[in-house]
């Protein structure tokens, strides 16, 4: 089921208590698709797939996307550790980018996390490929 399907944007300014994304103001495309349907006996342990890509419009996210995921995560009501995240490169040869968050630590309610960037397995690859044609790339 799809939850998002639009731009995703920030200006670059402090709005609330929370930083923003980038201190400049950028946009992504942004895909969200509920996954982790409870089928009897299992439940998943993906509850989400997020995909996303550069629009090519302001500053791009895609060395440091933690602020971004967190932001997403709190905008939508998902788990950063229970969605499958997936970055969208539009020219390169591997075009799908698996980022996992792993909690290092926590200092009251704030959580910190080890990002890894890894190609996705062949049943994230089947998953994101049923997904994909749902978003227009």
């Amino acid at each position: 089921m799809e939850v998002y399907n639009g731009i995703y944007s920030w200006d670059g300014k402090k709005h609330d208590k929370r930083d923003p994304i980038a201190w400049f103001p950028g946009s992504y495309h942004l895909y969200i698709f509920s996954i982790g349907q409870n089928g009897g006996k299992v439940t998943s342990i993906r509850k989400h797939l997020c995909l996303y890509s550069e629009t090519g419009e302001g500053h791009s996210i895609s060395s440091n996307p933690e602020k971004f995921a967190k932001y997403v995560c709190e905008d939508f009501g998902l788990d950063l550790e229970r969605t499958l995240w997936v970055e969208i490169h539009q020219q390169r040869p591997q075009r799908y980018e698996v980022i996992d968050y792993t909690r290092s630590g926590k200092m009251k309610e704030v959580c910190f996390y080890h990002m890894q960037k890894r190609a996705p397995n062949d049943q994230e690859l089947r998953l994101i490929e049923a997904h994909a044609p749902h978003i227009g790339s």
